[in-house]
């Protein structure tokens, strides 16, 4: 083992202090701790300073083959190589290692991010507002000194197996994205199948839109509350099937009867309860018309019916007049159900690809872990 100075013509820190008046639409182009991902370079967000102020930032200036290191961290230090193709470059608030011809980049690179190397140099940070790792920590860390035609095969190792995990992880992403939206697709494609056979009914003759019982709330009614109040901050799609009991205030009796006004949201709500008037209410006499209707409101685009810019809203008689396709009871039960399966099914993918995926993370971790304690 030797300390990471001894392998290094610098260890040091990019530039630090205001830059911003020096930024330009195109010059050199100037690496900021956002531009250094998981192992590699983020060079689609970069800045660009004047020649002028990169002459005066000697230090920091980058050559190829320089490895980056984020300064400021929080649960994981990250680095990159600078590339040849980056050309003329500067750098600030980023730790800057320039190995020696006896210690490869791209083995410094892997070591850094291997778990070994992150759980060392992440106990050493300090600060409170702002946690960081010191140079010093850097210079005197203990690296592996292995002849660099050794480094280089287990470099050449680890580029084969993380380019098959990473082919690996793209398809279960992509298999993840198709199971994510296999109930929506199904949804759009039957309404648009359906287009022209179906029926169709205003919603306000669909349901009982509750608006019309809404009546003023006081500070004594929040006061002495004992009915839940339900708001539409969870909800993530237009018309929320279930209302959640997280994190709920209560009003009284009185307060109770206030069920809702304007807002692109709308949501059925069973049982009494108070919701505030970012919501609307709408109560329907059959479950499953109420979630047929929640899956086409869901598949459509609220957006023509919301009026106002600086604070969209769906107003009651714009909600009330939305055309609603409807089937038969027996149809709408069917698809109803068939909807709930295609859920279910969707949502077991979801898990398979997400453990699949995870797994994928800790197998790299594991190669990397193996690489740096002799095992390749």
């Amino acid at each position: 083992m030797r300390r990471l100075a001894d392998l290094c013509e610098a260890v040091t820190v990019g530039h630090v202090g205001k830059t911003s008046q020096y930024y330009r639409a195109e010059g050199v182009p100037f690496l900021r701790t956002q531009n250094v991902g998981a192992g590699e370079l983020a060079l689609d967000d970069l800045k660009f300073i004047t020649q002028e102020f990169h002459e005066t930032l000697k230090k920091s200036q980058l050559k190829p083959g320089d490895v980056l290191v984020t300064r400021v961290v929080t649960d994981e230090m990250k680095c990159g190589i600078v590339p040849t193709s980056l050309g003329r470059a500067n750098c600030a608030n980023v730790i800057l290692i320039r190995p020696k011809p006896e210690l490869s980049p791209e083995f410094l690179s892997y070591l850094i991010t291997s778990p070994a190397a992150q759980s060392y140099l992440l106990e050493r940070r300090v600060g409170s507002a702002q946690q960081v790792v010191n140079t010093k920590v850097l210079k005197d860390w203990p690296v592996p000194k292995l002849p660099i035609e050794e480094q280089k095969r287990i470099v050449a190792l680890l580029d084969q197996a993380f380019a098959a995990l990473d082919r690996a992880r793209a398809h279960a992403e992509a298999n993840l994205a198709d199971a994510t939206a296999l109930l929506s697709n199904w949804v759009s494609a039957t309404f648009a199948a359906s287009k022209g056979i179906w029926r169709e009914k205003s919603l306000v003759d669909v349901c009982e839109n509750l608006d019309r019982l809404r009546v003023p709330i006081t500070k004594s009614d929040r006061e002495s509350g004992t009915v839940p109040y339900y708001g539409a901050s969870g909800v993530v799609d237009h018309v929320a099937a279930h209302i959640f009991d997280e994190d709920l205030l209560l009003v009284s009796e009185d307060g109770a009867n206030l069920l809702a006004r304007t807002y692109p949201i709308a949501f059925s709500i069973a049982g009494k309860a108070w919701v505030n008037n970012h919501a609307h209410v709408l109560r329907f006499d059959d479950l499953d018309t109420q979630e047929f209707v929640r899956l086409y409101l869901n598949s459509i685009s609220l957006e023509p019916f919301v009026t106002g810019m600086a604070q969209p809203k769906l107003n009651q008689k714009a909600l009330n007049g939305i055309p609603i396709p409807l089937p038969e009871i027996t149809e709408q039960r069917r698809l109803v159900a068939q909807a709930r399966e295609i859920g279910e099914a969707s949502e077991r993918a979801r898990d398979r690809y997400d453990l699949q995926i995870a797994d994928l993370t800790n197998l790299r971790q594991s190669l990397l872990q193996k690489a740096f304690s002799g095992q390749l």
